[in-house]
């Protein structure tokens, strides 16, 4: 959903149908569940951090960075508490082969800021050769190797068995299945055991996220369209339906992001 372009040209503050709608739910003021706001738009949340909301703004990063500038950090932190990072973002991969890991989520927790990894699938098919088609290997060295803070999952299901599972508390008696990949280990034994032509071609250094590609003009003045500047609405009238849908799907969106980030 583009919130800037409704603003601009649809004359529609979706940002502040959300909040409003959220703080008359009550989510403002409970405490049970963490509700998160996450948009790539950097301009969407410094908006939304000036109207002081109450709930935790979370930025996505485009996918297949592999470190991030001081600067970028930093202009990350004004507004944004957590970030949602691509899973092509942390390891430098070479036809589904890893071959090393990238700094960038060392880079994002340095600067305090909390890493989601995004997006885990069961067809083997969606993960490196690496993970042996295992999604709960590829869980597990998310949640034990790289240590991030949170994983968001189109099976919630098998996250869930993943953190019911016993064997990563057993310390020295951990099964190997439940052990850590060694990270470029596939791609080495291929290299010493292979010849030249069934080795995975070299890859190209990753892209840096930096500054200019964080940053975005301010969001829009909402400007309703066809109507006089400061007119009120009819006393009595109602949303329109096509509001009243917005409203209900922006609830939709954070309840639903919510849901899997917890």
């Amino acid at each position: 959903m583009n919130a800037a372009f409704m603003a601009k040209s649809l004359g529609f503050d979706v940002l502040e149908s959300l909040t409003t709608a959220l703080n008359d739910a009550g989510y403002n003021n409970q405490t049970t569940k963490e509700v998160m706001i996450q948009s790539t738009d950097s301009a969407v949340l410094v908006k939304l951090k000036q109207q002081k909301a109450k709930y935790k703004l979370v930025y996505t990063l485009q996918p297949g960075i592999g470190d991030a500038s001081a600067s970028s950090l930093a202009d990350v932190k004004e507004f944004a508490e957590a970030v949602v990072v691509d899973r092509s973002s942390f390891f430098a991969q070479s036809v589904h082969f890893i071959i090393n890991q990238t700094s960038l989520l060392t880079d994002l927790q340095s600067a305090g800021l909390t890493v989601y990894a995004q997006v885990f699938r069961n067809e083997f098919v969606s993960q490196p050769w690496d993970f042996f088609g295992d999604e709960t290997v590829e869980i597990n060295n998310y949640a034990q190797s790289l240590n991030v803070d949170g994983l968001i999952t189109d099976f919630p299901k098998t996250v869930r068995r993943y953190k019911r599972n016993s064997c990563t508390g057993l310390g020295n008696d951990v099964p190997s299945y439940m052990g850590n990949v060694t990270v470029g280990g596939l791609a080495q034994l291929l290299k010493n055991q292979a010849a030249p032509q069934a080795q995975p071609p070299s890859v190209a250094p990753m892209p840096k996220l930096d500054a200019p590609s964080v940053q975005r003009p301010p969001f829009p003045t909402v400007a309703p369209k066809n109507a006089p500047s400061g007119a009120a609405p009819p006393p009595g009238s109602s949303p329109s339906a096509a509001h009243t849908t917005a409203v209900s799907t922006c609830i939709l969106l954070v309840l639903a992001c919510a849901t899997l980030l917890l």
